[in-house]
C-alpha cells in the first residue's frame, strides 16, 4: 500500500493548457497533448496503465456495449462505464474502482487530462472507437520509446543486454535466474551490433498479440513443429503483421534457449511474455475474455438499476 489514496486529486483545468504547458518529450507525444508538463491525475494513471496491456478487441467490445444508439460514438458518461469495465480486468484496477475505499481518487464527472483530451474542455464531445484505438497505439509507442531512451542508445541503438532487460521487466523471473540470463546474453553478444528502436518496436508489437501468438504456436506444436527462429518470424508475419529481424530473433533465442538446441519452450516463453505485457498489474491468468464479460454484466446490471430507480 503506497498510501496514494489519501491525497486529493487536483482538478484539471483544460483552459490553462495553452498558458501553463511546457514541452514534454516531443510535440507528437501523447503526454504533451495531455498537457500540464505530462502530469496526469491518479485516476488517469490507473486507466492508462491498464490501457497499455488491454487487447484492442476488449475495447471494441466494451465500446459497442455502451454505444446505445449504434452511431459508433460514446459520450463522457458512457466512456466512464467503459473505463470501469477495463479497470475491472486487473486486480490493480479493481482495488481502485470502488470509490468508497479510495476516497476521491476515482471520482467521476470532473475534467481530468484524459476526459478533456477526448471530449473537450466542456466535456460535450463524442469519442469514436477508432480515435480511442489510435490513442492506445500512440500511448504504447510513447511508453516504449521512453523505455528505449532510458538505456541511453548510442547512434540509435541499445545493446543486446539492454534489450534483454526490457523484455524481462515485470516478467516475474526470479532475480538470481534473471542475472544469469542477462550475463549469458552479454557474453554471447560481446561485440554485438545492438538493436534499433524499429526492431524493438516490431518485437513488442508481436508481444501485444501474445494471446493470438499462443494460439498459433499451439497449432505448430500439435503439428509436431518446434518453436525455432523461422517459426517465430512466420507467426509474427501472420498474427502481428510485422517482420522480426534475424538479429532480434538471435537475441531472444540466446535469452530463452537455455539448452542451446535452437528451440524455445513454447509454454515458458509465452508465460514470461504474458507477464511482461501485463506490466506487473497481476498474473496473466486473471486477465481475459471471461473477466471482461463478467465485468460488463455487472456494469450493465448497475446501469439498468439506475434507470429503474425513481429519481
Amino acid at each position: 500500500d503506497l498510501g496514494l489514496d489519501q491525497f486529493i486529486v487536483k482538478r484539471y483545468d483544460g483552459k490553462k493548457l495553452s498558458q501553463e504547458r511546457e514541452k514534454f518529450a516531443d510535440e507528437d507525444s501523447i503526454f504533451y497533448a495531455l498537457g500540464e508538463c505530462g502530469l496526469i491525475s491518479f485516476s488517469d494513471y490507473i486507466f492508462l496503465t491498464t490501457v497499455l496491456s488491454t487487447p484492442q478487441r476488449n475495447f471494441e467490445i466494451a465500446f459497442k456495449m455502451f454505444d446505445l444508439n449504434g452511431d459508433g460514438e460514446v459520450d463522457m458518461e458512457e466512456f466512464e462505464q467503459v473505463q470501469s469495465i477495463i479497470r475491472s480486468q486487473t486486480s490493480m484496477g479493481m482495488r481502485h474502482r470502488d470509490r468508497s475505499t479510495t476516497g476521491n481518487t476515482l471520482k467521476t464527472g470532473f475534467n481530468s487530462a484524459l476526459t478533456t483530451y477526448f471530449f473537450g474542455a466542456d466535456l460535450k464531445g463524442k469519442l469514436t472507437i477508432s480515435h480511442f484505438l489510435d490513442f492506445q497505439r500512440k500511448l504504447q509507442h510513447d511508453i516504449l520509446k521512453l523505455e528505449f531512451e532510458r538505456h541511453d542508445p548510442v547512434d540509435g541503438r541499445i545493446t543486446e543486454r539492454q534489450f534483454g532487460s526490457m523484455l524481462l521487466a515485470y516478467s516475474g523471473v526470479q532475480s538470481k535466474k534473471l542475472t544469469v540470463m542477462l550475463k549469458q546474453l552479454k557474453k554471447h553478444f560481446q561485440d554485438g551490433e545492438g538493436l534499433t528502436f524499429e526492431e524493438v518496436e516490431n518485437f513488442f508489437t508481436f508481444l501485444k498479440n501474445i494471446n493470438d501468438v499462443d494460439t498459433a504456436l499451439s497449432f505448430y506444436h500439435m503439428a509436431g513443429a518446434s518453436l525455432d527462429k523461422v517459426t517465430m518470424q512466420q507467426v509474427a508475419r501472420t498474427v502481428a503483421k510485422v517482420e522480426l529481424s534475424d538479429h532480434v530473433c538471435d537475441v531472444v533465442f540466446a535469452l530463452f534457449d537455455c539448452d542451446g538446441n535452437g528451440e524455445l519452450s513454447n509454454k515458458e516463453f509465452v508465460a514470461i511474455m504474458k507477464q511482461r505485457l501485463m506490466r506487473g498489474l497481476e498474473k496473466p491468468k486473471d486477465m481475459g475474455f471471461t473477466r471482461l464479460m463478467r465485468a460488463m454484466w455487472k456494469c450493465a446490471q448497475e446501469t439498468a438499476w439506475d434507470f429503474t430507480t425513481p429519481k
